[in-house]
């Protein structure tokens, strides 16, 4: 019995000095506990992979930008030339006539003349002689013309005679439209002068030497014949038709011609209108 007791103690001691070396490496076990039902994600040393950024495609402007030009489109016209430039009528589906009003040697008759273009809505290309400019023209009604919107070209200094002007050189002709756009310039001042001519020239008589033309090209210009002019309401005339040129002059009798067109059913318009380089 004694032996047996003494076997017992001997196997407890074991046991409690066992224990005893073993409770720091149960203190420092971690303690486990359940998984949590969403997983945690895993730290890494890895950089995270760069995201992809998607740029969006550019967006088309809805605007249109505008142009410093002004452009109409009044009428469907293209413009016919012969063989040296000239340009004589408009090609045209559309029922108009460009009306041209030439010399400008009585200021009472432009006013006139003004006044029934006025009443119709209806607009001209003038083409005036330069020593009409502050004489036989005013100042007030070249303001007038301009602001209503028709035309200044281009029609010789003096409108010489044809002899004259068969004699001119190209030189002669440069120098006689910069006297003229002297001239010009000097009444009316660069604000009417820029608003209100034109690139467009006539020459005297309708005297189209290779000289004149040769200086029109030279400088850019337009030179403008005619297909009907102010007999066109008599029988057996150049008649009416449509894209084409009428010329008229600033004088007593053309008065009834002008109201007679007006009377009509043209449209009437000026050289800028029929090409598009106006607005209404």
């Amino acid at each position: 019995m004694r032996s047996f007791f003494n076997v017992g103690l001997l196997v407890g001691l074991c046991f409690a000095i066992l224990l005893s070396s073993c409770a720091p490496r149960l203190a420092a076990a971690p303690l486990i506990v359940d998984p949590p039902s969403t997983p945690i994600p895993t730290l890494t040393s890895t950089p995270p992979a760069t995201a992809t950024v998607e740029i969006p495609a550019p967006v088309e402007p809805t605007f249109t930008p505008t142009s410093a030009a002004c452009q109409i489109n009044r009428v469907k016209a293209i413009p016919v030339f012969d063989q040296n430039g000239l340009l004589k009528s408009f090609d045209t589906p559309d029922k108009f006539i460009v009306l041209t009003i030439d010399d400008g040697y009585n200021n009472e008759v432009l006013n006139q003349m003004l006044d029934i273009l006025e009443e119709h809505g209806a607009r001209a290309t003038f083409f005036l002689v330069g020593t009409s400019f502050g004489k036989n023209i005013q100042r007030d009604t070249f303001q007038r013309l301009v602001d209503n919107g028709h035309d200044i070209g281009f029609h010789s200094l003096t409108h010489p005679d044809v002899n004259i002007i068969d004699g001119m050189s190209q030189e002669e002709w440069l120098q006689d439209y910069q006297d003229w756009s002297d001239a010009l310039r000097a009444v009316i001042g660069d604000d009417l002068y820029s608003r209100g001519v034109t690139p467009y020239v006539r020459a005297p008589w309708g005297r189209w030497t290779a000289e004149f033309m040769q200086a029109a090209h030279k400088q850019g210009f337009t030179p403008v014949y005619w297909s009907a002019d102010e007999h066109t309401f008599e029988p057996n005339r150049m008649p009416l038709k449509p894209g084409g040129i009428l010329i008229l002059h600033i004088i007593p009798e053309n008065l009834d011609e002008l109201q007679q067109l007006m009377k009509t059913d043209w449209q009437i318009i000026s050289l800028r209108e029929a090409l598009s380089e106006t607005c209404n």
